[in-house]
């Protein structure tokens, strides 16, 4: 045999093999599980103001507003933070955090001493979570997988405004904790050193809907409408609810379920069951409470609700209208100090709980006669921000496409006081905002 024609037998299978080895190697790179943190390499964002013509920041994703500084989204592999606030669009992460394959099924901000701390939950079951200061992983805990992934769609929004096993509590000192449930078991967490303060055992056979209230957790019964409540701290019980005999269903859905949540299915103050309201206690006593008026939204002490030519504000326990507001706009949001009205032109305005003075206008309307409906609502409490998703009639069944409004339908509205409206002529140019 031809020397050539050897060299080239002996070569060949060779250089196959080391092609072979080198494919694995990448295959294995780009297929094996593994995790990524981008550290900032900026300074921290200030809370700066919006300063340009545009009316509202328009985005992608739905952020949580973390310390009036960052903004937090989340996708399906990657939890990541912008900044400042108010900016435009989406920029350069001020850290991100990825993992793969395990999809991000849930998003909480919960605050620690040494600042607010990002806790992401996974499918895998893991929990990790970052200093939103540093961009640096401050804890993290292991778990069973969940067996289902993220269902955030284009915004994420579900993710991190209701996550559906990850919730927040108050112990009796303040501290934050953490809530996770997930195969069978419910667990808390310190929010600051992710020490585990209990874990207790859910009814198998079933997934219930945890929910929190301040410093109590909410676990119902799957075979009936009975709750056991638990000390958000020690994961003692505290008090117990059954459905009264004899309720009836008032034309309302059968219940029991939670409203008027901070977000999501934590924070929450009332229990509604079969056309009934019960306001929640610290220790999880319930008091039952006049029937909310229909459209009605709790804020702080009072009941707000839509009149024939406004608004109007009562006592929780019931009594005479405290305040009345008169004029055009739809009532959809309250914080802990604001009742928010969506006007026709997509003027936003902040009325002051106490006295029903307007307090805040905003402009959620880039251009005259919109036509979007609200999805998902975000009152990012200590700021002057509300975070609207806006999306189509088409039905959520309806592809990304057709049921959100445009490429980026999330509009981030910054709220200024009626008598210090910016100066920039765009800003309103949609809307009227007095």
């Amino acid at each position: 045999m031809p020397r050539g024609r050897l060299v080239r037998w002996v070569i060949a299978p060779v250089a196959a093999l080391v092609l072979f080895a080198a494919l694995g190697v990448i295959g294995y790179r780009v297929f094996a599980p593994h995790e990524t943190l981008s550290r900032p390499s900026e300074p921290y964002p200030d809370a700066a103001p919006i300063t340009d013509e545009r009316p509202f920041s328009e985005l992608r994703a739905a952020p949580l507003v973390v310390d009036g500084r960052l903004r937090v989204y989340a996708e399906k592999w990657r939890v990541w933070s912008d900044g400042p606030v108010g900016g435009r669009y989406e920029a350069t992460p001020y850290w991100a955090y990825r993992r793969w394959p395990a999809q991000v099924v849930g998003v909480v901000a919960v605050a620690a001493e040494g600042g607010p701390v990002i806790v992401s939950q996974w499918s895998d079951g893991q929990l990790v979570a970052l200093d939103a200061r540093r961009g640096e992983i401050a804890w993290r805990a292991s778990g069973p997988g969940l067996g289902r992934g993220y269902d955030g769609r284009r915004t994420g929004a579900s993710v991190v405004y209701e996550p559906e096993s990850l919730l927040t509590a108050r112990a009796g000192d303040g501290g934050a904790l953490v809530i996770a449930s997930v195969a069978g078991r419910l667990r808390a967490f310190d929010g600051a050193t992710g020490a585990q303060r209990w874990d207790r055992p859910l009814q198998t056979g079933c997934t219930p809907a945890v929910w929190t209230g301040e410093t109590v957790v909410a676990i119902p019964d799957c075979a009936t409408e009975d709750i056991t409540f638990v000390d958000a701290a020690t994961g003692r019980p505290t008090a117990a609810w059954s459905q009264p005999d004899g309720a009836s269903m008032n034309g309302s859905p059968a219940g029991p379920a939670p409203a008027q949540c901070a977000l999501g299915r934590s924070g929450c103050r009332v229990l509604i069951s079969r056309g009934s309201i019960w306001l929640l206690g610290r220790d999880g006593g319930l008091t039952q409470l006049p029937g909310l008026p229909s459209g009605g939204l709790l804020v702080g002490d009072r009941v707000v609700y839509p009149t024939t030519s406004g608004v109007a504000a009562r006592p929780l326990r019931g009594g005479s209208p405290q305040w009345t507001w008169n004029g055009q706009g739809q009532l959809f949001a309250t914080s802990s100090s604001n009742v928010f009205l969506l006007t026709q032109d997509r003027t936003v305005l902040g009325l002051d709980p106490a006295t029903g003075a307007l307090k805040l206008v905003g402009c959620a309307a880039a251009t005259p006669d919109e036509r979007w409906l609200l999805g998902h609502v975000y009152a990012a409490d200590g700021t002057q921000y509300i975070a609207l998703e806006r999306i189509t009639d088409a039905g959520p069944d309806a592809k990304d496409q057709l049921y959100f409004y445009g490429p980026r339908p999330v509009a981030l509205v910054e709220l200024y006081p009626p008598n210090r409206l910016p100066v920039w002529p765009g800003k309103f140019a949609a809307c009227s905002p007095l």
